[in-house]
Formats: structure tokens, sequence, C-alpha cells
């Protein structure tokens, strides 16, 4: 899957011997553009981030991951129901350095520049500016109270103060304490409920203090308590709760509100320095959330979200509210005006929401959903594309990136079947688990082949897994039903790369040939290599070992291969040698110029040319003209194995943007397909009903393209009359079938001679049908056939031929 070179819009072809050198022109050329199918991505299996910041009464603060990348919007303030309103500047404007709120309608948003504050009463619908006073800094809004800091000449925290505009007038409050208790820090710990918790110094009982908004005086402080940049404090109508998650404590320290030199009450949360978790009072309940363990593994399942629980302050086993969610804002859960929590999570992406922690009646839990938080469209990576089977990396969709498919119809109505597992890496609970399926190549009989480790892996569904091994690593360079290239194609500069021909279909040992590493294609059984002699390209058939060879015109060595039927697409882009490309034609034994770069299809040439920004067709299928018309615009950077084209008379498919917002797309051709062909077959020539492993016969036919429905083998006799007629089975566009011996009435046949012929129309409704034939000898019966007027089938071409299935070793030397 190559992307290179640029390409003319229209050429003209000489029509004389030789190569056949092509003219530019200006103009696309005129055909009718085949319909584009479009494929949406599936959702993304991780919840759509969304960053709550503060609550409201009945609307909240947040930002929230956008389509198509991973950025997240601006601020905005999000009702319940309705439009959300964007709340101050982008993220990405400097100038809009904060934005935020706590369990109130009002919004801060502080501007660097000017040093300047607006307050916006976001349910009012009213908004007021003012400046910070000379030498305070900003550090967060509070309902409508503003908290900054002044500092002394060494750099420390002189005080803090509490800003409020009265009247249109801005009052600055500094907090106090008595008894020499002083602010230590510009950092607020907490607030709820007419209350600010700050670090204190000067109290030997401990160092978090309570300051009320309302005086700006420090009124209490926590006993016992201490601190570290993690310390959260936490409040409800009757209790403050302090809390460091960072230092093995795991409790959330209670005391009542109205008598904070009582005695303390403590409730177990787990949590340690590299998962945090968060708390919040909801009545008497300590809400907890831990961090997500991808903070530290990258594993998807676990960065859904942890558990949010809830645990009784009198004791008691804590109860799972969500089985995910994930935390937000500056202190993780977000307290509501009336006492609860505000919190994004549910069970999965598709039930992702805004949900509401509130007390009931009763002084159980409640937890309703607020507003629904859309899944994310998921992403496409590398797509792989034979007979119409469209598979395709989900980098996404899955806990791991994964393997999918689906079968694509690209008529006059084009359409997509349903999507369907091919493989899925091992669940992963440590971020280990990797991808499956990546570089994986369509075969055309339904099957992909995939690297991995030393070999390969052939599959079509989760459960039907072929592993085979090479003596070395690398990726599919080609691949062709029973015949997969596997290593390194052409390797420019120094160094020892080998190359694996795989036969799916022999014995034990099923790596063919093994040979230094070159440009390479294989089409039904026949391998093309460069040539013995520079500037040629010879083809050999892997089970016969005939040869054919043809002349590029260029003394050069291929560095790219691809064949298609009578077509073998060439490029040579090597240090030392003239580049040029082409395709030739078997058929007629011409060269037919075309330009460099892209996938070779049934009389056409798929490529990427980034200067047009377009996906662009290269026609040559008349052979004696070639045109070029644009499949679609591609504004990105389309990579190498985001567009496929199907060699097996399909279409092309392609992922612009690699599939962000997650749309795939595909694409007839539009290029009058060849006749349906049979490029390699397998069928056996004796049926013996006495064998103990082995009492059936088999035929399979790897055809061009798909064949129509309804393809059938008839079995006759050696008279001519039909013994039985099967169904053959269609996989992408190969066709198998099976005798067991037996006459259309369920009796066993006689020993003898019989004959099998296959009749299967093209899908495309594109040329005639196609027949082929061949013998069968039966035996273990124990009864001979009667003699009859031989009407025996004659082998309809070179395509026609049986082949017994013989060993391949004395052909595995490295003579290609």
């Amino acid at each position: 899957m190559l992307v290179r070179g640029t390409l003319a819009t229209t050429v003209a072809l000489a029509a004389t011997g030789g190569a056949l050198p092509f003219l530019l022109t200006g103009a696309h050329a005129e055909t009718m553009a085949p319909q584009t199918l479009t494929i949406n991505a599936p959702d993304r299996y991780l919840p759509r981030s969304y960053n709550l910041e503060s609550a409201g009464t009945a609307a909240d603060l947040n930002r929230m991951e956008v389509d198509g990348s991973d950025a997240v919007t601006a601020y905005r303030w999000s009702p319940a129901t309705g439009d959300p309103q964007t709340v101050g500047k982008d993220p990405a404007d400097t100038s809009a350095e904060r934005v935020g709120g706590h369990a109130s309608d009002v919004v801060g948003v502080y501007t660097t520049a000017d040093r300047s504050v607006e307050l916006k009463d976001m349910k009012a619908g009213t908004a007021a500016r003012f400046t910070l006073p000379e030498g305070q800094t900003y550090h967060g809004t509070y309902g409508d109270s503003v908290v900054t800091a002044t500092w002394t000449a060494g750099g420390d925290v002189d005080s803090l103060h509490l800003l409020r505009l009265r009247d249109g007038q801005l009052t600055d409050t500094p907090v106090t304490g008595e008894n020499g208790v002083r602010v230590a820090s510009s950092k607020v710990l907490g607030a709820g409920d007419g209350l600010l918790a700050i670090f204190v110094s000067g109290d030997s009982t401990g160092q978090i203090g309570l300051v009320d908004l309302a005086t700006g005086k420090i009124t209490g402080v926590l006993k016992g308590s201490w601190g570290s940049d993690h310390t959260q404090v936490v409040f409800s109508g009757t209790h403050a709760g302090w809390f460091d998650p960072a230092y093995g404590d795991q409790k959330v320290h209670l005391l009542r509100k109205d008598a904070l030199n009582g005695t303390e009450t403590t409730v177990d949360v787990a949590s340690t320095y590299e998962q945090r978790s968060y708390v919040a009072l909801v009545g008497f309940w300590v809400v907890s959330l831990r961090q997500t363990e991808s903070y530290r593994n990258g594993d998807a399942p676990k960065d859904r979200g942890e558990p949010l629980l809830a645990a009784p302050m009198g004791g008691g086993e804590a109860r799972t509210l969500l089985p995910h969610a994930r935390l937000g804002g500056k202190y993780g859960l977000n307290p509501t005006p009336d006492g609860g929590v505000l919190v994004a999570g549910g069970s999965s992406a598709g039930n992702w929401a805004v949900r509401k922690v509130s007390l009931r009646t009763d002084g159980s839990l409640d937890v309703n959903s607020v507003r629904a938080v859309a899944p994310k469209p998921g992403t496409y990576g590398e797509v792989a594309l034979a007979a119409g089977d469209l598979a395709v990396q989900e980098t996404d969709t899955n806990y791991l990136p994964s393997l999918y498919k689906r079968h694509i119809e690209l008529g006059d109505t084009p359409s997509a079947g349903t999507r369907s597992l091919v493989v899925e890496p091992p669940l992963s609970t440590d971020g280990t688990g990797g991808s499956a399926g990546s570089g994986a190549y369509a075969l055309g009989d339904g099957t992909f082949a995939y690297p991995k480790g030393n070999g390969i892996v052939v599959r079509s569904n989760p459960d039907d897994a072929v592993t085979i091994a090479a003596p070395g690593s690398g990726r599919v360079v080609d691949a062709s039903g029973r015949y997969v290239v596997f290593g390194y194609g052409y390797v420019s500069g120094f160094g020892q790369y080998q190359q694996y021909v795989i036969d799916r279909e022999s014995g034990d040992d099923k790596v063919l040939l093994t040979r230094t590493a070159s440009a390479a294609a294989v089409w039904g059984s026949t391998f093309w290599t460069p040539g013995d002699t520079k500037g040629t390209v010879k083809a050999t058939d892997l089970k016969s070992g005939t040869t054919e060879s043809f002349s590029l015109g260029k003394e050069c060595t291929p560095t790219d291969l691809q064949a298609v039927g009578r077509w073998v697409y060439w490029a040579c882009e090597g240090s030392g040698d003239p580049a040029g490309s082409g395709v030739w034609d078997r058929t007629t034994q011409r060269m037919i110029d075309v330009p460099m770069g892209g996938e070779l299809g049934d009389g056409y040439v798929v490529r990427h040319d980034e200067t047009a920004r377009e996906l662009q067709l290269v026609d040559f299928h008349t052979v004696n003209s070639v045109t070029s018309r644009p499949l679609a615009d591609i504004t990105g950077y389309l990579a190498q194995g985001y567009y496929a084209v199907d060699r097996f008379g399909g279409g092309v498919a392609y992922v612009p943007e690699r599939g962000k917002p997650g749309a795939m797309r595909a694409v007839g051709s539009g290029v009058p397909t060849s006749s349906l062909a049979e490029i390699e077959s397998e069928t056996e020539t004796s049926l013996d009903l006495q064998s103990a492993t082995d009492a059936r016969w088999d035929g399979s036919w790897q055809l061009s393209k798909p064949g129509a429905p309804g393809a059938q083998v008839v079995i006759k006799d050696a008279g001519g009359d039909v013994v039985r007629m099967l169904d053959a089975v269609q996989n992408g566009a190969a066709l198998t079938t099976a005798w067991d011996g037996r006459d259309s009435g369920g009796a066993f046949t006689h020993n003898g001679p019989y004959t099998w012929e296959l009749t299967a129309a093209p899908q495309d409704g594109q040329g005639a049908e196609l027949k082929r034939s061949g013998a069968i000898t039966v035996k273990g019966t124990g009864t001979a056939s009667a003699p009859k007027a031989s009407r025996s089938l004659v082998s309809s071409g070179s395509y026609g031929t049986v082949y017994d299935r013989d060993p391949l070793a004395a052909r595995r030397e490295n003579t290609l």
C-alpha cells in the first residue's frame, strides 16, 4: 500500500506498438462518478470527556471533548435542557487565564492582560467587572466573593482578601484570625455552606482553618489536621471533613461544624499516592471517587473511570452509586448549592451522563441523570479490502485497538453489512494488551492475514485463527488466496533482509520459498519478482514452476510490484536507477505508461495526489488511452494503509484524516471488470470411501472476482448422467465444495471414473459464466460402475488444469 508522487489529470496513449507514452492535458476525464458509501465509526469505547468545573442551581460549568480531535470546548454553562452558553474566551487564548466558580450560579472570568475579574450571574443573566487592587493576585471565585492574596517581599503570603461588588462599589475584606492564628498559604482547600478552608499557622491543634465568607474571620481550626499539596476539605450542612490522600492516611476526618472541639469521626476511603481519591459530603454520607488507574498505565477498561462510592458516616459498608465516573474541576467532585454532588458517569459510553447525587427525605442517597453526554465517534485506522470484504483497524471502539470487518456492496445502491469482530487483544488490566490485527491484508477468500512475531496469523473471525511460523519477522508484502508473501519487500541501503512465500494449504512446512527481500507480488499461483537481468520482471508459477518475463524498457530494479489478472504494475525509485513506472498488459504484451505510486486494481491505479489534495483513479483498462479522475477530496494527509483497492473486481475504501470525526468511505471504481476467471484451484482427483481420515472429495477455486449466488458443482458418472448437484460455498471470491460419494438419493456411488463441472456466474454481471471441469476416481465402495459410453469433459483452458496435492519440497530452493 504505497502512496507516492504526483498524478497527471488526463493521459492519452499512442495506439502503436512498444511502450505507450502519455501526454498531459489540463482537464479531468468526463465520467459518471459512482456513488460514495459513508460508513460512520461505532461509538468510542471510552466515554466522552466531560470536565465539570462547577455546579449551579440548575446548570453546570464545564468543558467537553469535541468530535474530531482530543481538544475540548471553551468553558460552557450548560443547563439541564437547552443549549450551552459559552463563558469566557477559548482556552487557547491565554488572556483568559482562569474561568471558574464553586457551588453557585456565579462564574468568575479572570483576564491576565488587564487584571480584571468579570462576575457573571448565569441564572440572572447579569455581569459586573472590576480590576484587582494593586499588589493582589487572583485565587478563585466562590459565589459572589473573589479570593485574592498579597505577598511579602520575600515571596511569602502576607494575607488573603475577599473582594465583592456591593451597589457597584468594590469592597475588600482581609482574612484575619485571633490569638495568633493567621493565613499560612494562598491555597483554598475547599468551600461550602458559607465557609472557606485554608491553611493556617499559630494554632497547635491543627493546620486547617475555616473562614467565614461574610466576615473574613477565621472562626475555627480543624483539630488534628495537617496538610499537603493534596489536602481536601469538604462540607455538609452539619459537618466539615478533611482528607489527605497522598500519604497513606486513607481516612476522612469529620467534625461537627458546631462542635469543632468535639469528638472526631473517621470514614475509611481507599487511596494511594498514585491513585488518589476525592471526596464530598452529602447529608451523612461520604461520597468518594478515585482517579482512574490509567492515570498511570493507559489501560482503556480502567480509563472509563472508577466506581463512585458512598459510605455512611455512622459506619457500615460502602455502596456503589455508579460503576464508572470521572473526576473533574478543581476539587474533583462538584458540590451543588443544595447540598448534592454533580459528577459525570455511567456504566459505559452509551449511557454516560451528568448525574446528581442528592439526599432523599429518609436519609438515603439518590442518583439522577441531569443531562446525557453523547458518546464520541470512534476512529478508524488502516483498511484492507478484497472481494467486498472490508477490514479496518478500529483504534478506540474497543477496549484496545482491534480488527473488525463488514461486507460492502458498491453497486447502484451502495451498502455496508453488519460489522463483526475479526480479532481483539486479550483483556488487559495493566495497560500491556497492545493491539491486534495491525497490518492486516485481505486475501480474497474471506480471510485476513497479519504479522505476529516470526510468522502470520490468518483468520476471518475470533475462533478460526491459523498461526503459521516463518524463519523471520516482517510484514505481509502481498497475498492472494492461499499464498502470502511475508517478511520484507524492497529495502534500500545495506543489510540482509529475507522474504518468505507461504503456502497456507501445504503440509507441516508451509514456507514454500525463502529468498532475499525484493519487490514482489502474487496473484493466484503466479509470483512476480525482479528478473534475473536488470530491467526485467519475472513470473513463476508456484505450482508448475513455469515462468514468463517482460522488459521494463529501463535499466532499473523494481522497487514496487503489484499484480491483478492481466495487469502487472511496476515502479523504479532505487538510488542510482532511472525512475519510472508502468503497467504491463499480459494479454496484449504492451507497456502502459502510468504515473508512479498508488495501488493497482483491475484496469486502474488509485493514488493520493497530495498537490491536488485528491484521491485519484487512473483508468487504463482500454490499453489505448489513460484517463484520470478524482475519487475524493482529501484535505489532510492520507497515510499509507489508509486507503485500499479491491483487486478482486471491487472498489476503493479510504479513511480521510484517519477517520476523524469517524467516517470511512468506499466508492466503486467505475471501471469495467475483466471476465470471471479462476486464478488458482485445488481439486482432488480421487475419493476413497474407505479412508479413515479423508473419505470425501474436496474442491476449491480462487476466482478473480466474486461469483453470483447459486454457483454449483455437478458430479456425473462415466456415461454423463448427473449423480449429484452440489452447492458451492462462497467466501469472498473463493468457492469451495465437498462430495461424500453419495448420489442424490443418499446411496453411495460405485467405484469408477466420475467428472465434476463447476458453473459460476459473475456477481457484477460483467462477462460470461465461468465453467471448469475435471475428473474424480471413486474407490472403496466394493462395486464397480457399469461401463457406459464416455462423455468425458475436456479441460477448458490453462486455468482448468486439475492438480494432485503433490509434495512441494522439491521446489523450495531459492530459485526465484
